[in-house]
């Protein structure tokens, strides 16, 4: 743990004085794979069905027939369409690709094998992957049906826990993580151009500042200050800094010690903070319990101001009573939500001591605590939906479809591994595909 914290602290101060000699990008790798299937035209020459002697009737059941047979081949083959990035689960080991959900039986072919921790993340044509455990982003391309294909680029940060990115362009984008600065990155190339220098703001008992989970609005870049006192436990004190990422600079730092920090580290869609009704959300899951006494909750600064709202505080654990799920008191906490659907996101909320189950080891992590729920964020309530419980390792991917049902991945007792789909109008859910790995992260590729 030490060395760890050592070599974050390492890194930042090397980044500020030497930037431009920290990454390697392997540049002559940057070809995009271009789609395996060429498609053939069977309509290049026009037949006349008179001198042939047949029908047009024949003739389009015959092309229909050709069509269909060639679109099942180049689907045989994976030939087909992928709409989301994901990261499944196999023991304790992570894998990173791309999917279809009518394709779920090829979910882990063709994946990139990381660690037991790793980010995912959409950009640009590109994802970019983040290997927690070797201190790793890599930028990969994707061909023309999403299909990962080549490695593009990678930046090395040996020793640190860095996945969060925050674009600002195409040639311009801060890194976060386990680091006393902010690292100012080119996407394209994965080298560093800059920092943000943040030691000033460190906290007393803080080994690292650790800039976290951000969002960037209106040329800001709001980013929760962890303040890491060890890997899991943050500070008591709710802290974003808010950058003008023009002039990459720290305009101010919001406080507030109504919860703990706000943000995480194990958050690279940077989703516990919302944007929603003219309102950053931001979530703090009080180290997730490794930290007794720390209170987790939402707090929401309005969009150009530099404060925490006064009046709007949402104390999780304190405030929130589901029947037959959570009491109010009972320590609870959200995973990273999806982004809103006007003030409404979807989450898994984990209610272990509910449940009365414990972090233990590793194994925990499979025990089924983690219920689906709907969380209006303006009128701070929220539901169980009919789902059963998740596991912890299968409690990131949710994801709000064009037409306002909800997809979510988990892993229950009930269900095995599965997607479901859930309907806010009806109320109900409904698994739509049963998969042999863990499924984790669900990102669109758009």
């Amino acid at each position: 743990m030490k060395k760890r914290f050592l070599a974050a602290l390492i890194v930042s101060l090397g980044m500020l004085v030497a930037c431009d000699d920290s990454s390697s990008a392997s540049s002559d790798n940057d070809k995009e794979l271009s789609s395996s299937s060429t498609e053939k035209s069977g309509d290049s020459k026009d037949k006349s069905s008179s001198s042939k002697g047949k029908s047009s009737s024949s003739e389009a059941k015959s092309s229909d027939s050709k069509d269909a047979s060639s679109s099942s081949k180049k689907e045989e083959k994976g030939e087909y369409k992928r709409e989301f990035a994901t990261s499944i689960a196999s023991g304790e080991t992570m894998f990173i690709g791309t999917m279809s959900l009518d394709h779920t039986g090829d979910l882990g072919k063709d994946y990139i094998e990381v660690g037991t921790r790793a980010g995912v993340v959409y950009y640009d044509g590109s994802l970019f992957i983040a290997d927690l455990d070797v201190g790793t982003i890599t930028r990969y391309s994707l061909d023309a049906n999403n299909k990962i294909g080549s490695k593009t680029a990678e930046l090395s940060l040996a020793g640190a826990w860095a996945n969060h990115i925050y674009f600002v362009n195409e040639e311009k984008a801060y890194l976060g993580g386990m680091l006393d600065s902010l690292l100012i990155i080119n996407p394209k190339t994965m080298k560093t151009t800059g920092a943000i220098d943040l030691s000033k703001y460190k906290g007393d008992d803080a080994l690292v500042v650790s800039p976290g989970t951000g969002v960037i609005v209106d040329g800001r870049l709001y980013v929760g200050l962890l303040q890491n006192v060890s890997d899991y436990a943050t500070g008591n004190t709710a802290q974003v800094a808010i950058i003008d990422v023009e002039k990459d600079s720290v305009i101010a730092v919001a406080e507030d010690d109504r919860v703990a920090a706000v943000g995480s580290l194990d958050d690279s869609q940077n989703q516990a903070f919302i944007v929603a009704d003219g309102y950053i959300y931001c979530y703090s899951n009080a180290s997730w319990g490794y930290a007794p006494g720390q209170v987790d909750g939402f707090l929401r600064i309005k969009v150009g101001e530099t404060k925490f709202d006064k009046d709007y505080a949402w104390l999780v654990t304190k405030e929130v009573a589901i029947d037959d799920v959570t009491k109010k008191g009972n320590f609870k906490y959200l995973s990273p939500t999806t982004y809103a659907n006007g003030t409404k996101v979807y989450a898994f909320l984990n209610v272990m001591v509910d449940l009365q189950q414990v972090w233990t080891d590793m194994d925990s992590y499979h025990n089924n605590t983690c219920k689906p729920v709907e969380i209006d964020l303006a009128k701070k309530t929220m539901k169980a939906l009919p789902i059963g419980y998740s596991s912890s390792w299968a409690s990131y991917g949710k994801y709000i479809d064009e037409d306002g049902t909800v997809i979510f991945a988990v892993s229950t007792e009930e269900d095995g591994n599965a997607y479901f789909r859930y309907d806010p109008k009806t109320g109900k859910a409904k698994k739509i595909a049963t998969v042999e790995p863990i499924p984790m992260w669900i990102v669109p590729l758009k």
